[in-house]
């Protein structure tokens, strides 16, 4: 088939005929060729179309704006090329079999420097496309940086999501098992917890007839997610299920359902609540591996995993064996930034838990590990996130703290950890606006199931900083219901207590408190925990006093 259409993607957005002449386009038309080009098959519903161009539109006019897009669309293409474009009902269709695609060069952006004021779904899905195509272009020409990225994946466990089977597909949904895997695949990614294999890469395989050992052995992937997919009216609902492909064991199996709009606008809760559960089931299947089988035959992402898990732990036994699994990968690998990166918050951890007898020393030695790191890959942002914590969390220096999150923030802007740590360092800086904000938009990411509570019990305090009082006891209970001895849940839930004048509960919380770190008292409280040094401080420690702490 002829080629009718010429689109570069990379660089400067750019549209030609088959015969290489220049077609003008506004940056409306423009963003539509680049969702239609990017499609599976070439294929959009309308429904996406309307929401991701014209979201601040009422429906009726975002139909209409769309069948207008088109139109003038076909008229500047002109005659020949508009023959690539088609429209019925529900879906509108590039023929991506006449469409030719110029070669990115390397180093250039998926269309780069366009913007679309005031279309956020727009904005939201061109970022993401960015970060993909990125990720494909270093896939094909590895240099150092991807070559450090390499390294990182392999403790990562490695992940495929095949397409989904359509029950009973109509007119009107053919492409939603397409959809709904694509979703899925990004918001595994999204999660820091996995290495997933590209879609793209996936979909080559028929989930009805191949068997997870044959996409192992193909994709090289640990574990496989397939499932189902069902649209009744505005709703969809979904089966999902998690494979370890190498054994072709399913290992979880949930059902999942929630408004179709939410899938087409790329905000699907259920997608988020799927990959938080993969999270943990993978993590909790990693700590049942690694009781009872030897360190030394495991391999590396269970072993990450498992140690990650039983760091939050408020048993010094549970606890202290995060440390010898961490000990066995640094063993194998010396310098790899992410296992000397976790040690390093093992410390930090250590002091924060109570579990620790000399604070300067863990100090010292997540400093030193942090900087090991960073030695390894200058800008890992975890190690980043490390030097953060150590500054602020241990020795005070808020500001140190903020650069290393800043820098964090720059290799990765989702980089939960650098988020909630910000602001709880924004909470010590007196700055309680800035705190709920950033420690609600950390939860938000959900993070590796395990580490829940922690990001509950930071966004709990955040919200103690800025008087959010009955918000902060809510958040503590969600965190005391995941770790019910951890002291900086309870501290902030008998301090919200008692200034709220339910001092008899905030004295029960105070006795959960002394049984979980006994040694604790006011003086050391008000050496070793930066908030005794913010504004709020003394009222805190107060309200501490006069719920049963001794001095």
């Amino acid at each position: 088939m002829c080629v009718l259409l010429r689109l570069g993607q990379f660089g400067a957005f750019s549209v030609a005929s088959g015969d290489k002449k220049t077609i003008s386009l506004g940056a409306k038309h423009q963003a539509l060729l680049a969702l239609l080009s990017t499609a599976e098959s070439g294929v959009r519903t309308r429904a996406f179309l309307e929401q991701t161009l014209w979201s601040l539109a009422q429906p009726e006019q975002a139909k209409a704006s769309l069948r207008t897009a088109l139109s003038t669309l076909r008229r500047h293409l002109g005659p020949t090329a508009a023959q690539v474009l088609s429209a019925n009902r529900e879906r509108v269709i590039l023929d991506l079999k006449q469409v030719a695609f110029e070669e990115p060069v390397q180093g250039t952006e998926f269309m780069e420097g366009f913007e679309l004021p005031y279309e956020v779904n727009f904005a939201r899905w061109l970022q993401t496309t960015r970060s993909e195509m990125a990720r494909r272009q270093n896939a094909r020409s590895p240099g150092p940086e991807h070559v450090k990225r390499q390294r990182m994946d392999s403790l990562l466990p490695l992940i495929a999501v095949l397409p989904f089977v359509q029950i009973s597909p109509g007119e009107d949904t053919s492409a939603l098992g397409s959809l709904i895997s694509e979703e899925l695949s990004r918001s595994l990614a999204r999660s820091q917890a996995f290495t997933v294999t590209s879609y793209l890469a996936s979909r080559q395989f028929d989930p009805a007839r191949v068997r997870p050992a044959e996409v192992s052995a193909v994709a090289g992937v640990k574990y496989l997610v397939s499932g189902s997919v069902r649209a009744t009216g505005q709703k969809m609902s979904a089966e999902i299920e998690l494979h370890d492909a190498e054994r072709e064991q399913v290992i979880w199996s949930r059902h999942f359902e929630g408004p179709l709009q939410d899938l087409m606008s790329g905000q699907c809760d259920a997608l988020s609540k799927a990959t938080q559960q993969i999270g943990q089931t993978l993590v909790g299947d990693a700590v049942r591996v690694a009781g009872f089988k030897p360190l030394s035959s495991l391999e590396g992402h269970t072993l990450l995993m498992a140690a990650i898990s039983m760091m939050q732990e408020m048993t010094p036994d549970r606890f202290g064996r995060a440390r010898e699994i961490l000990t066995v990968l640094l063993d194998r690998e010396p310098q790899h930034p992410l296992v000397l990166t976790w040690m390093g918050f093992w410390h930090v951890l250590r002091v924060q838990k109570g579990f620790s007898s000399d604070r300067q020393l863990d100090a010292q030695l997540a400093s030193q590990l942090a900087t090991s790191a960073l030695s390894a890959d200058p800008s890992f942002s975890l190690a980043h996130t490390l030097k953060g914590a150590i500054s602020s969390h241990l020795l005070f220096h808020f500001d140190l703290a903020q650069e290393s999150y800043d820098l964090a923030l720059k290799d990765n802007p989702n980089e939960a950890m650098a988020i909630l740590l910000k602001g709880a360092t924004w909470a010590y800086q007196n700055r309680p606006i800035e705190a709920v904000k950033l420690t609600d938009a950390a939860r938000r990411l959900t993070p590796l199931g395990p580490q829940r509570y922690y990001f509950d019990s930071v966004s709990a305090f955040a919200n103690l900083s800025a008087h959010n009082y009955d918000r902060a006891i809510e958040l503590a209970d969600r965190s005391l219901q995941a770790n019910s001895a951890y002291p900086a849940s309870l501290r902030t839930k008998a301090i919200a207590l008692q200034l709220t004048g339910r001092g008899g509960e905030a004295k029960e919380v105070v006795q959960n408190l002394m049984t979980a770190s006994p040694d604790f008292n006011l003086g050391q409280y008000s050496r070793e925990h930066p908030a005794a040094i913010s504004q709020a401080g003394h009222a805190w420690t107060d309200a501490l006093k006069q719920a049963g702490v001794p001095d």
